[in-house]
């Protein structure tokens, strides 16, 4: 994709937040998240979380599979990144997203299983 494109996407994006009810907008929520020609994962993953809908969570499960490559541009190290989607699980709370938090626990990328761990400490005190 060109980046003419990832901006105009962007700008796409930006509107989206101007939605008094982005849970109507879920499933493009869900299908942005997984999409690499834009800017906004970061913040897709915050509402994601803020909504705390359960058919979230296989698109955050579909996001932690990947290599985080497609999220590079963020700078941050993968273990932040993390951090986005541990939050998201977290908050949604259901035994699948328990599950899958306690799924990257064990079988995840160093920083990824770091991050659940530590999440779900928080949920079993």
């Amino acid at each position: 994709m060109a980046q003419h494109d990832a901006d105009e996407l962007d700008r796409t994006i930006d509107l989206l937040w101007l939605s008094e009810d982005t849970a109507d907008l879920i499933d493009l929520l869900h299908q942005l998240l997984l999409v690499p020609h834009h800017w906004s994962h970061q913040q897709i993953a915050r509402e994601l979380q803020r909504l705390r809908h359960a058919s979230s969570v296989p698109f955050i499960r579909a996001a932690l599979e990947t290599n985080f490559d497609y999220l590079a541009y963020s700078g941050s190290r993968r273990s932040v990144i993390a951090k986005w989607f541990s939050w998201a699980l977290h908050d949604i709370g259901t035994p699948e997203a328990i599950q899958t938090m306690r799924e990257f626990a064990e079988t995840g990328r160093k920083g990824i299983r770091k991050e659940m761990r530590y999440r779900l400490s928080k949920i079993n005190g």
